[in-house]
């Protein structure tokens, strides 16, 4: 069988047997937006970081690195050579093999054959053409870096090539499918014709792809790349990760940039971890690349708005992908340059500012939060709570639990500190009045105790929305105190069964005032913050909370938020002392 009919019938049997159903013979799967995620089947863990997605057909384990599509998985699963995975492939998609296929290998071994013999062909042809030299040294582009990188031409007649690959011992066929020609009503046209040819290389260092930017500025497309082959996948693959790998340490990081210009500018200028995705969109094996050798990778995209939206997906991606240690930091350019630009403007000087000062992922998902706040035209409560409620979707697409548990702290609080009562019902300001104005004045701090644990038993999910306060307040009340700290200690957890005493007694003190149950969570938080808040005296601690938050406001960042914590913090402590 010709490789290109192997290829043909894999395709048809990756097309019938979707890869989770494979995988669920032999691990427990849950489906997770697009994904199924579940324990690894090659090694012991704790936390499933196991992802299988059907659409592209591929898995990976974000915890021991083994990627690959169905044949991948069931040479890796049962033990078995390339063939027998095909084999058994075959037997479960009911499409037959017509014939046995003696060297499983050959198809790698043209398409790596013939693009070596291509890129050899376009380093030669680099010389020749002055416009393809002066195009480099106009774009600082030395010797030294055509050189690293291997920079080569294509030349404007693409006969010269083919005739170079015929030559050398290749069929058509075989050119065709390595993706350097393609066929067009009958003739066999060349991809790549006057242009600069930028190689793409696997981990090993062998040519998998090239890029190709035209040298006239009225080249249409500016860029080509080469279409997707059997050992060239665009999600894959990371433009000069072989070489960045290389000078990856536990202090420095990969930093990635977006084209190959940026990638070769930074190394120009002694950045040698940068890498750049293939003329698409990040992925998420792009992602687990990244994480298998750096564990907080540097993102630094164009600086204009297109380049900061490209972040944003970026950031948006990797949640769901979160593990312990393993996060992004994001750095900006200031206006429209990029980062190639950016080094001839400025230098390398401004350039490690930037890089020596990433905002976290965090910090960097919160500004956009808070720029999505302040674009709202009307900031009415039905606005505000809607704009809450997608911040709150994107932190809870985070599976690890912890890490889901502290975003979500996190960034409620970071929320209330924006919005303060703004963000909140007047009905629950009014509520939190009507029952803790209007009764003894000895009553009043037992029955405020009591209403704050009501809403946390009828509302349990809530409690780590509320951890700060509840950690730090104190009860007056010994049983009440006694089932604070038990909350306060186990927010995921809560078991009250060892309460039911205490349980009484506060439904018993509460119900004739309110009730909470029909509350939504969100509601339930908010009517808790209220009646946290009630009475509080002014004074000079409360001037400057406001102060810090006016600065959250206009400028919120580790700093200022840090502030208005410790704050916060003073001022419970001192409230409790009364």
């Amino acid at each position: 069988m010709s490789d290109s009919r192997l290829s043909t019938v894999l395709n048809l049997m990756k097309e019938r047997v979707s890869l989770s159903r494979l995988v669920k013979q032999d691990v427990v799967l849950q489906k997770k937006g697009r994904e199924f995620v579940g324990h690894c089947p090659f090694h012991n863990e704790k936390t499933g970081s196991f992802f299988v997605n059907d659409d592209k057909g591929t898995f990976y384990c974000f915890g021991c690195g083994a990627s690959g599509d169905i044949i991948e998985y069931l040479m890796r699963k049962r033990g078995i050579q390339f063939m027998q995975a095909v084999e058994v492939l075959s037997e479960i998609s009911g499409i037959k093999i017509p014939e046995k296929i003696d060297n499983n290998n050959d198809v790698f071994l043209s398409h790596e054959k013939i693009l070596q013999k291509t890129l050899e062909f376009f380093k030669s042809s680099f010389p020749l053409n002055h416009e393809a030299t002066a195009y480099c040294e106009k774009r600082g582009i030395t010797r030294e870096l055509i050189e690293k990188f291997s920079i080569g031409y294509a030349p404007k007649d693409g006969s010269l090539l083919l005739n170079h690959l015929k030559k050398s011992g290749f069929s058509v066929n075989d050119i065709i499918n390595s993706g350097v020609f393609a066929e067009r009503d009958g003739r066999i046209i060349s991809r790549f014709r006057d242009r600069i040819i930028f190689p793409v290389f696997n981990k090993k260092g062998w040519p998998i792809a090239f890029g190709g930017r035209g040298i006239k500025k009225d080249a249409i497309p500016k860029y080509i790349n080469s279409p997707e082959t059997e050992i060239f996948q665009k999600r894959e693959t990371l433009y000069n990760y072989n070489m960045a790998l290389k000078n990856i340490s536990k202090t420095v990081s990969f930093i990635l940039v977006e084209g190959y210009m940026d990638v070769i500018m930074m190394s120009k200028f002694g950045y040698n971890t940068a890498i750049a995705s293939m003329g698409t969109a990040f992925s998420s094996q792009h992602l687990a690349k990244l994480w298998k050798y750096s564990n907080n990778p540097i993102i630094c995209l164009d600086g204009d708005d297109a380049g900061y939206n490209a972040m944003i997906k970026i950031a948006l991606l990797a949640l769901p992908y979160l593990q312990p240690g393993k996060s992004l930091r994001f750095c900006k350019i200031p206006g429209n340059d990029d980062p190639d630009s950016f080094l001839k403007t400025y230098g390398k000087s401004e350039m490690d500012k930037l890089l020596s000062s990433p905002e976290n992922l965090i910090d960097f998902l919160w500004g956009y939060f808070f720029k999505e706040f302040n674009s709202l035209k009307e900031k009415t409560p039905e606005n505000i709570v809607q704009w809450k409620k997608g911040v709150l979707e994107h932190i809870e697409e985070i599976q690890n639990a912890d890490i889901k548990s502290l975003y979500r702290q996190n960034i409620r609080e970071r929320i209330f500190a924006l919005i303060g009562r703004n963000g909140r019902s007047k009905q629950f300001d009014k509520s939190a009045s009507n029952f803790l104005t209007h009764v003894d004045k000895n009553e009043k701090n037992l029955l405020r105790e009591a209403a704050l644990l009501y809403i946390l038993i009828m509302h349990p999910s809530v409690i780590l929305n509320v951890i700060e306060e509840l950690t730090v307040i104190e009860f007056l009340d010994e049983d009440f105190e006694q089932l604070r700290r038990f909350m306060a200690e186990n927010p995921e957890s809560v078991d009250f069964s060892g309460f039911n005493a205490t349980l009484a007694r506060i439904k018993k003190m509460v119900s004739k005032f309110f009730s909470c149950e029909s509350m939504s969570d969100m509601e339930a938080v908010d009517f808790w913050q209220s009646i946290f808040d009630f009475g509080i005296s002014k004074g000079r601690i409360e001037k400057d909370l406001k102060t810090a938050k006016d600065e959250c406001e206009s400028s919120l960042n580790t700093s200022t938020w840090d502030r208005l914590k410790a704050l916060k913090l003073d001022f419970l402590g001192r409230r409790n002392k009364r």
